[in-house]
């Protein structure tokens, strides 16, 4: 069977101009997280455009799911997903297809994410025949506010899936190589807020009142020593107050203030302590100060655990497509969160790192642009993973 690198390349080729244009057309039109109707729609015509076998639409809200029945026999489900959502962020570029919509952009290079997925399904259509089993195509909404994962599964986007895979471009690495990791890849991501109240007082007479802005300050310096002193060294673990808004006035202390926090863990269990650990010293300090607060906590994103053996598919794909100094082992995970993590909650799986340029600006910034470039190593890798773990 003739699945090898020349026959996968040909097939890439072949889908690579469509997969760039779409990709300058969606970066032009950035949608917001939950806004993703347009994206959608051009997701799904171009789906049933190439051939796909079931194309669902409105899953988790504008989440499209595509599936490619193979012919070479019956076999497992394998999923390819891509993330769709744009970022509230005013671009700062001169490209010519920069974003039309003022306020918003792809910073994050769900473009390149979402392109380079309808490039491998245009591939792995003209390669249906060494196909056994089928490949599921998820293409998210939501993935920035860590709903769109969730509710994709809720509507039944993994059921039935045996294993799934996924890239993200990745500023800062060479177009043409990857990143892997076996184990956690990147970091749960929890948000908190916690709300003061003390005693409003003219700023003049401090001692009439019970400062709220005080005790945010020592709160917030209190809280790092959950990382710096109850927790190991060797444990990575990141508590940030985000926002604190008090006060309306130059002269006047405010009788209350908001707060409000994230935190990242790698280790399941750790996460689970780390609400108890907030509470307990936003409580010893407000009894201190003659305040009352309150404080809610909400689970967000779990930890993005890698499978091994999808990992080591990943790998070796990487190192036969693009050769030993094409696959970086990455020493440490990120501290960022990725709802990719959900899905793994379902079927084992893993997210590789793609390289969109070693002087790229980083992700989340006006000037980001995941570039034309990396989407055919991504369509190759993603097509050939597809297939190895299909025939296999």
């Amino acid at each position: 069977m003739d699945n090898g690198l020349e026959s996968v390349r040909r097939a890439i080729d072949a889908s690579v101009p469509e997969a760039l244009r779409i990709r300058r057309h969606i970066h032009q039109h950035p949608e917001i997280s939950g806004k993703e109707e347009n994206t959608s729609s051009l997701v799904a015509e171009r789906l049933t455009a190439i051939g796909l076998d079931a194309v669902r639409t409105g899953v988790g809200g504008y989440g499209v799911v595509g599936t490619l029945r193979g012919t070479g026999g019956d076999g497992p489900v394998f999923a390819l997903r891509a993330d769709m959502d744009a970022l509230p962020i005013e671009e700062e570029s001169d490209l010519p297809y920069r974003s039309s919509v003022p306020g918003v952009m792809h910073a994050c290079g769900h473009d390149g994410h979402t392109a380079t997925l309808l490039g491998t399904a245009d591939a792995l259509c003209r390669l249906r025949s060494h196909i056994h089993g089928s490949v599921r195509f998820l293409f998210q909404p939501a993935e920035e506010v860590a709903d769109g994962a969730k509710g994709m599964c809720d509507d039944g986007a993994m059921s039935g899936v045996d294993a799934i895979a996924a890239l993200h471009g990745w500023p800062g690495m060479v177009v043409g190589k990857i990143g892997i990791r076996s184990g956690p890849m990147m970091a749960s991501a929890d948000t908190f807020d916690i709300t003061l109240k003390g005693i409003g007082a003219h700023a003049a007479m401090p001692h009439l009142g019970v400062d709220p802005i005080v005790l945010a300050s020592q709160i917030t310096l209190a809280l790092q020593t959950i990382s710096s002193r109850e927790i190991s060294p060797t444990e990575p673990v990141v508590v940030t107050i985000s926002q604190i808004h008090a006060g309306t006035a130059y002269n006047i202390i405010p009788g209350a203030a908001e707060m409000k926090g994230t935190v990242r863990c790698l280790r399941p269990e750790l996460r689970k302590d780390i609400p108890e650990r907030i509470e307990r010293i936003v409580a010893g300090l407000c009894a201190a100060s003659r305040a009352s607060y309150k404080f809610h906590y909400r689970l967000g994103t779990p930890v993005t655990v890698n499978d091994s053996k999808i990992n080591e598919l990943i790998s070796n794909i990487g190192l036969e497509v693009l050769g030993e100094d094409g696959v970086i082992q990455l020493e440490s995970p990120s501290m960022g969160a990725e709802d990719f993590a959900v899905y793994l909650e379902y079927a084992p799986g893993a997210m590789f790192r793609l390289g969109v340029g070693e002087h790229t600006t980083p992700l989340h910034t006006p000037t980001y642009n995941f570039g034309d470039d990396p989407a055919p190593f991504g369509m190759e890798m993603l097509t050939r993973i597809a297939l190895r773990y299909l025939k296999t």
